[in-house]
């Protein structure tokens, strides 16, 4: 057996170590649930709505292929940056230094963690297709061939997407661990990074108005590889689609296998140049002479009681590089979604209603995934500490929830401005956005918070953590599918755009409090309990 395959067994173990004794069973229970949603929930919850929303959209058999084409550019750009998030990583015994003795070379190590994160991507592409198949079957009444294809060069998308952002993520670490001066310019390469393929993104939307102006304009972008696979959703729904193409459906077959085998084979043979076993990022101590303006106003609005905590807090999660880089991916990957419906010319009242509720809680859950699952992190010591402190352990908590609010206010507040920009908001609908979107991901948040105290994760790989953030995902996965579906089957929609909007998000949002409410205390509880 080869040693890459060992050290991606290895991979797979470490990240379901807290079902060790029931591996097998975990697999088939979250495939299972995954392939319920893909092949029974998502096509009846897409039933439900697109049929109208297609009829609310003129012509949209015309634009299908910039949609698709533009979904799969912000899809991919998005799973590449996603590796970046990780490079700034503390470690405290390496998994990459304990098998430095060993006759593994950097390609193993690197293939192998690629390989082992595998199952990851498995479950983002049953979440993620059907998504795609339930918005083109009511336009082109798809077959299971078609189906299947989408799924095959969706599958390709997002793991030749994994791969690209891993090899950069991988080759920035190696650099950035060389020296101090390297670190130091790393981190401005990174953010700057983040910056550049949010903006890309962006941008995007008015090439996507450009592009409908100027169709023969699109073979220009042959070299985007989500192009290939776009090309060939394409070509298999409605060839016409691609008429206008220079990449041909036998061209654009040949990049979508030889391109990601090619990078593959080379990055697994020349590893060593790019790919590191050393350890993580050492933490560097710097020394502030004077506080800014942004923590006096911190001092003065949240009171004597709060502020040192919370400003400690703040300090601490800014000071971890990856914080920042994690900001701009949310807000990203989140506006990526209001460019996309906007882009879809939406006047139906009711369809825009579900639209905006859909933002909020796709927001709300990557809010909590990406920053209530990392409060302890990294924290072990601190919570001794707080512990023998007469404010207990609920100071910590709840000062890092105060701290995260802080952040949140100015996540929605840009998000509200950007949204209402893209879909012309009334100002019903911002103030709607913007107070049930700051809501509803404090709700997600504490779900994740309590999630943590109940079982605290000190790392950001460890089996706890992927526990932890699987069953934030449950919390929120199953209210969403289900009574999402009993809200629009059972009880009628109002034919006010304002009451629609609390029609469909209210069940939602008191069910997400229900469960909130329960795990923080709980979770607190026993926190205060640990030994």
């Amino acid at each position: 057996m080869s040693l890459w395959t060992k050290i991606a067994k290895n991979e797979i173990k470490l990240r379901t170590n807290k079902f060790r004794n029931h591996r097998v069973l975990f697999f088939i229970i979250l495939y299972s649930f995954l392939l319920v949603w893909a092949f029974l929930l998502a096509p009846l919850l897409f039933d439900l709505f697109m049929p109208t929303f297609v009829e609310a959209i003129e012509q949209i058999d015309r634009a299908v292929a910039l949609i698709i084409e533009y979904v799969l550019m912000a899809v991919f750009l998005s799973v590449f940056i996603y590796p970046l998030n990780s490079i700034y990583r503390r470690t405290e015994i390496g998994f990459k230094e304990i098998i430095l003795a060993s006759p593994a070379t950097a390609g193993d190590i690197f293939v192998g963690e690629f390989i082992g994160r595998l199952p990851i991507y498995l479950g983002g592409i049953l979440l993620f297709t059907p998504i795609i198949i339930g918005m083109l079957n009511p336009i082109f009444n798809l077959n299971i061939v078609q189906s299947i294809i989408i799924y095959g060069c969706i599958s390709g998308l997002i793991i030749f997407a994994a791969l690209l952002g891993s090899i950069v993520a991988a080759w920035l670490e190696h650099k950035i661990a060389k020296s101090e001066r390297a670190r130091d310019l790393g981190k401005i390469l990174i953010f700057l990074l983040s910056i550049a393929m949010v903006a890309i993104i962006y941008s995007l939307q008015f090439l996507f108005d450009f592009l409908i102006n100027n169709p023969q304009l699109r073979n220009w972008l042959i070299f985007y590889p989500s192009l290939w696979f776009s090309n060939i959703i394409l070509y298999f729904i409605a060839p016409s689609l691609l008429g206008r193409y220079i990449l041909n459906i036998w061209s654009s077959t040949t990049l979508v296998i030889a391109v990601p085998l090619i990078i593959f084979l080379i990055a697994y043979k020349m590893a060593d140049r790019f790919f590191t076993v050393e350890g993580g990022i050492e933490k560097i101590s710097t020394t502030i002479k004077r506080e800014n303006k942004f923590y006096f106003l911190i001092r003065k609005s949240t009171g004597h009681k709060w502020e040192g905590l919370i400003i400690t807090q703040i300090k601490d999660f800014l000071r971890r590089r990856e914080s920042i880089m994690k900001i701009v991916y949310l807000l990203g990957l989140v506006g990526i979604l209001g460019v996309i419906f906007s882009n879809l010319g939406i006047t139906h009242v009711i369809v825009e209603s579900i639209v905006v509720v859909m933002l909020i809680m796709i927001g709300g859950i990557m809010y909590g995934l990406l920053f209530g699952s990392y409060i302890f992190v990294g924290s072990k010591d601190i919570i001794w500490l707080y512990k023998r402190s007469p404010r207990n352990i609920y100071a910590l908590v709840f000062s890092y929830l105060l701290a995260m609010l802080i952040f949140n206010i100015l996540m929605t507040l840009g998000l509200t401005i950007f949204f209402a920009y893209f879909f012309n908001f009334d100002l019903f609908t911002i103030i709607f956005f913007f107070c049930f979107y700051l809501i509803n991901s404090e709700v997600v948040i504490s779900q994740a918070v309590g999630i943590q105290c109940l079982s605290p994760s000190f790392e950001e790989k460890g089996s706890t953590m992927t526990t932890n953030n699987l069953l934030l995902m449950v919390f929120q996965f199953i209210p969403f599918q289900f009574v999402f579906l009993i809200v629009l089957i059972a009880f009628p929609i109002p034919s006010s755009p304002e009451l629609a909007k609390f029609h469909f998000l209210m069940p939602l949002l008191l069910i997400s409090i229900g469960i909130a409410l329960p795990l923080l205390f709980l979770g607190l509880k026993k926190l205060s309990k640990i030994e």
